[in-house]
């Protein structure tokens, strides 16, 4: 793990965001929410207050210490700031109503607002922070700040604003309950000149989030306060620290270009102490090659979706060879401690929870019930704040979701755009899995150029809409509106998650499926990139095995896609259907099957004769066999297997054998539907011209003795195309209750 981290840290450096970590060093303040600048006085007491948009507070810097957790002048601040669960209920709940019913007219004076906040405020409790919490804001304004003192002492001039805010949080000795009421009773001040959107960002600083924009909310139940009291238990307002009255001639606190002045006399600070370290050394560093004192413990950062990863761990009594060797204790691998810290931030700036979609994104595993961790970041630009990881590890959890054509157009765009001035540009990926509780590896690492991405992701779109009109019906229940999915675009990894599972008919049920690994992450993105030696053998495995595990499934949906009773199938099976039916497009186009060709073929002709077999034996049903009574509700008394449905897993062995038995089966429902003249007659007749038309352009001479599975992948498609329109709109779908 370690030697593929080491990479990470080199595309890191390259642009300043790691640096040596044993000493203090600089961190952007981040992407969050708008920040709140609290400007102290002589005393260290809160006196003014001020919100920053998000885009600013990233050209803001902060002074860490990876070891502490601790951070100046930026830091996160535990909120809400003040408890209004203890007011009483009826007083409580009338506040709130109204305070939402103001939120909700875009037009209602401040002033309201401005009053019922102030109420709330004077009547609520001042927050209780836990130990932990206490000990963290300590860790900030004190021992990091006493830290770091050394270093102030010798700052130049122009950061006189920084070096006096120092001296003030050592001296004022700040502790968190103080300290959290004092910028409460700011916030209150300032929200008397507050316009509508900062009194909204105040609001929230002090009391948390409050659910205005949700009907019916019921403000005095006790299990709104509980799940308020969750949602608030790790919340936090990054605040930054600035004073109240900064020397005229220099530059405040909170401004870039103090920022740029501390990272350099930080990083000359490091180099200096580096440079003193190198005496009196015992081995050399395995990355940098440079002497130091080698690293006996190895951090444990704590990473999105696996918690702490320990960078390197053996148990020395397991592996009697490395003492064999003379390889005891930190000899097993040669690391100096600002080598694995940098690591150690490496991770943690790529890998945290907040960077999930942009540089991190939890992803399918190769095994089953578990989920690894995806890193993936432009080399040269690893601070690139589009979605990167979300274009190679996103998912569609259901057909609400956005597919992976519209979830990654703004990304595209933004690589486009870099190309331009780089065209050599790359991309890294890391996936970190968890084999159990005390050992996570790396289970990928491939790089690629972001040229090649582009190329992919446009062939991959293409390959989608490489199949006829598939229409799959769902029900939206919040919207209570009817959905018809077609020409769905899934994720690359939707090729390992739908492959990695097999499905079987249950008698209580549909379908259910059970995971059986066959596809990894590696051979997905093999699929997707199309490029190397073994991309064309892989798709072909991976068109095997989307037969051999979706076929029945798809069959069954091509028989509910006939009968109207599409909600005889789950949600979750018609979307693996949805995916597959678009993965076998991306897998014919991939393999020179070009819809364009293929749906003019014979065997393809054959899908569609059975699809129209199937319709013709459900009118034969519906105006025979179903009594008027059932007919008038929207009933039909049909077998589960209609006639061409019953045949079709004949046809993926033998075409030509499946149509014999056809023909011989059609003979009374045609006899039928010539002489039909009911209702529907016109439907019934077109669907026997629509036969004639299929069977005409089938050359049953031209049928392999051998199906491929491009044949069955073509065959399954023809039969579940959609018929025209005019057939569709005379259907009824059963929706679910």
């Amino acid at each position: 793990m370690l030697n593929e981290l080491s990479q990470v840290v080199s595309a890191l450096e390259r642009v300043g965001i790691v640096t040596a970590s044993r000493h203090p060093r600089i961190n952007p303040m981040g992407k969050n929410r708008e920040l709140l600048v609290v400007r102290l006085d002589d005393e260290g007491e809160p006196s003014d207050v001020a919100f920053i948009p998000g885009e600013k507070a990233t050209t803001l810097f902060r002074i860490e210490h990876g070891s502490a957790g601790s951070s100046f002048p930026g830091f996160n601040l535990p909120a809400p700031l003040l408890n209004l669960a203890n007011m009483p209920a009826g007083e409580l709940k009338t506040a709130l109503e109204q305070l939402c019913a103001l939120w909700k007219k875009r037009n209602s004076p401040t002033g309201q607002i401005l009053d019922i906040v102030k109420t709330l405020a004077k009547s609520s409790q001042p927050r209780r922070f836990t130990l932990a919490q206490c000990k963290q804001f300590e860790r900030s304004v004190v021992d990091l700040v006493q830290e770091l003192q050394p270093i102030f002492a010798q700052l130049p001039p122009e950061l006189t604003n920084l070096t006096r805010l120092s001296h003030i949080v050592t001296q004022a000795k700040l502790v968190l309950p103080q300290f959290s009421q004092n910028v409460a009773d700011a916030l209150v001040f300032t929200a008397a000149t507050a316009d509508r959107e900062t009194l909204l960002l105040v609001q929230e600083a002090l009391f948390g989030v409050l659910d205005w924009k949700q009907r019916g909310v019921d403000f005095a139940s006790t299990s709104y306060w509980t799940d308020k009291a969750k949602q608030d238990e790790n919340a936090n307002q990054p605040v930054y620290l600035d004073l109240a009255v900064p020397a005229q001639h220099h530059k405040p606190v909170a401004h870039p270009k103090t920022s740029e002045a501390m990272n350099a006399v930080l990083v000359r600070a490091a180099d200096e102490s580096d440079a003193a370290l190198q005496t009196d050394v015992t081995a050399l560093d395995a990355f940098t090659g440079k002497p130091t004192h080698l690293q006996d413990k190895f951090p444990a950062p704590k990473i999105a979706e696996l918690g702490n990863l320990k960078l390197f761990s053996v148990n020395t009594n397991e592996v009697q060879c490395l003492l064999r060797y003379g390889l005891e204790g930190s000899q097993q691998f040669p690391a100096s401690a600002d080598s694995v810290q940098r690591m150690s931030d490496a991770l943690l700036y790529l890998a945290h929870e907040k960077k999930k979609g942009i540089t991190c994104q939890p992803i399918p595993s190769a095994q089953p019930n578990k989920r690894d961790l995806l890193i993936a970041y432009l080399e040269e630009a690893p601070d690139f704040g589009e979605a990167v990881a979300d274009l190679f590890g996103g998912e569609a959890q259901n057909f609400s979701d956005a597919d992976f054509a519209a979830r990654t157009q703004p990304v595209l765009e933004a690589l486009e755009g870099r190309l331009k001035t780089n065209p050599s540009l790359k991309v890294r990926l890391l996936a970190l899995c968890s084999m159990d509780k005390g050992r996570k590896q790396i289970s990928l690492h491939r790089q690629f150029l972001v040229q090649d991405v582009v190329r992919a992701t446009q062939a991959w779109k293409a390959g989608a809409s490489n199949a006829p009109s598939i229409s799959i019906w769902f029900y939206d229940r919040k919207t209570k509106t009817t959905v018809w999915k077609s020409h769905f675009v899934p994720h690359p990894l939707d090729v390992s998650s739908v492959l990695n599972r097999v499905w079987s008919s249950d008698p209580k049920a549909d379908f259910r499926s059970s995971f059986q690994r066959a596809i990894t992450a590696s051979d997905a993105y093999d699929v997707f990139f199309a490029d190397g030696f073994l991309w064309k053998n892989k798709t072909r495995m991976c068109l095997a095995l989307l037969l051999n595990r979706m076929a029945s499934v798809l069959v069954r949906l091509g028989a509910v896609k006939t009968s109207g009773d599409c909600a005889s199938l789950s949600d979750s099976v018609r979307w693996q259907c949805a995916k597959s039916v678009s993965l076998l497009g991306i897998f014919l186009n991939q393999l020179g099957q070009s819809k364009d060709t293929f749906m003019r073929d014979t065997i393809y002709q054959v899908g569609r004769l059975l699809a129209l077999a199937d319709s013709l034996h459900f009118y034969y049903c519906k105006w025979v066999r179903t009594p008027e009574d059932k007919r008038k509700q929207n009933k039909v008394e049909a077998p589960s297997e209609l006639l061409g449905n019953s045949v079709f897993n004949h046809a993926l062995d033998n075409p030509t054998g499946a149509l014999a038995r056809l023909a011989e089966r059609i003979k009374p429902y045609k006899a039928w539907a010539d002489t039909f003249d009911g209702e529907e007659a016109k439907l019934v007749h077109w669907i026997m011209r629509q036969m004639g038309e299929s069977e005409r352009l089938c050359n049953l001479e031209a049928l392999s003795q051998r199906m491929t599975d491009t044949d069955k992948a073509t065959l399954l498609l023809g039969y579940l195309a959609d018929h025209p329109k005019k057939e569709i709109e005379t259907k009824q779908t059963k929706t679910a209750n």
